[in-house]
């Protein structure tokens, strides 16, 4: 579960994944959710850019996560996108 317990444990499993296999999308998506919950835009839109690049079909949840917390919506039921 990616909850706020759990942020710096899920990071670190998403980079893993990521360093292990670059081209893993789910790990771009997962993670670039993870960023939104924690407020860092900058990064998950980072996230989202790959995504794009590696399976697009899976950039619309990032992107409303992402235009949700840029719109200073509540960014705490953000996972649902993918759920």
């Amino acid at each position: 579960m990616q909850g706020s317990q759990n942020f710096a444990a899920s990071l670190a499993h998403y980079d893993r994944a990521i360093a292990l296999k670059p081209t893993l999308a789910q790990a771009y998506a997962y993670r670039g959710m993870l960023f939104v919950q924690q407020g860092d835009l900058p990064r998950a839109r980072a996230d989202l850019q790959r995504l794009l690049q590696l399976d697009a079909r899976l950039a619309p949840g990032l992107q409303r996560a992402i235009d949700a917390g840029a719109a200073g919506e509540d960014r705490s039921g953000v996972t649902g996108q993918y759920e």
